[in-house]
């Protein structure tokens, strides 16, 4: 069985250790390996996953600029196994141009970047987000937000489905919404998200009822939904099995796993191999 996971982690040798201790105090959970991107392909070879997508977080706004040229460095000199999305921070226009990165990013092959409203404090309506998304929109680079809660800030939820909601609305912007719109706000998703032009991965989504998972998954569009798994805080066979017991469609699982990722990330080669 083909898989793609669209949402991975990993870290610089050199901090990959430290990153992990740090998330593991603020989230209290057991990460598979040492957050290496050996790790990571230790991890996709046993879990036979074809190709993983990395998600590097700008915590500060400082951080983008390095964290974009090492993604693509990487990128250049990756066999294609693993597929690196640059960065972006909702502060970056303090200290550089968004337009200038992201069409830098474009131009150098990146595909998308990561959001996350809880670590980098911002919510995702906030007028002054809204450079960047126009940003992405024209240059056709995915977002992909973090999405409900989080272990670090159990008592501000700042990414919820009805905030997320109104990013739909923006014409033209490929959104990818984690932990299937919302984690542990899955009536939410229902109620503001469902229906709606944006992707939901399948990232960390224990404890989702099987009856939920496939009602999230037939109301939104099986052509939405795309395998994620969050490693290293999950594996990709404990995410396919949580799949395999909701879903009975061959078909909709097949787009779940591979068809649904590369066609958003190749569209124009469609269902061709990325």
């Amino acid at each position: 069985m083909k898989l793609i996971d669209i949402h991975t982690h990993h870290f610089p040798d050199a901090i990959a250790q430290q990153s992990i201790a740090a998330l593991w105090k603020e989230g209290k959970f057991e990460a598979c390996g040492d957050g290496t991107v050996a790790a990571l392909r230790e991890f996709m070879d046993k879990d036979e996953v074809s190709i993983s997508v990395n998600l590097p977080v700008a915590t500060k706004k400082e951080q983008v600029c390095g964290i974009n040229r090492k993604m693509i460095e990487f990128n250049a000199g990756s066999p294609g196994d693993v597929i690196c999305f640059g960065a972006m921070h909702p502060e970056y226009r303090k200290v550089g141009n968004v337009l200038e990165e992201l069409q830098f990013l474009a131009e150098n092959g990146i595909k998308g970047i990561k959001l996350h409203p809880e670590y980098q404090r911002f919510y995702p309506d906030d007028p002054d987000v809204y450079e960047i998304y126009e940003a992405c929109r024209r240059f056709g680079i995915i977002v992909t937000f973090h999405a409900g809660f989080d272990f670090p800030y159990p008592d501000h939820i700042r990414s919820t489905p009805e905030r997320l909601k109104e990013v739909t609305k923006i014409e033209g912007l490929k959104l990818v919404f984690a932990h299937l719109g919302g984690y542990r706000m899955w009536d939410g998703v229902l109620k503001y998200l469902v229906g709606t032009g944006a992707y939901f991965d399948t990232a960390f989504i224990d404890g989702i009822e099987s009856s939920s998972l496939l009602e999230i998954i037939t109301k939104h569009g099986e052509d939405k939904i795309l395998f994620g798994t969050d490693f290293p805080w999950a594996r990709a066979e404990t995410i396919k099995t949580i799949i395999e017991r909701a879903v009975p469609c061959k078909e909709t699982k097949n787009k779940i796993y591979y068809k649904n990722a590369e066609y958003l990330l190749n569209p124009v080669a469609k269902q061709k191999k990325i």
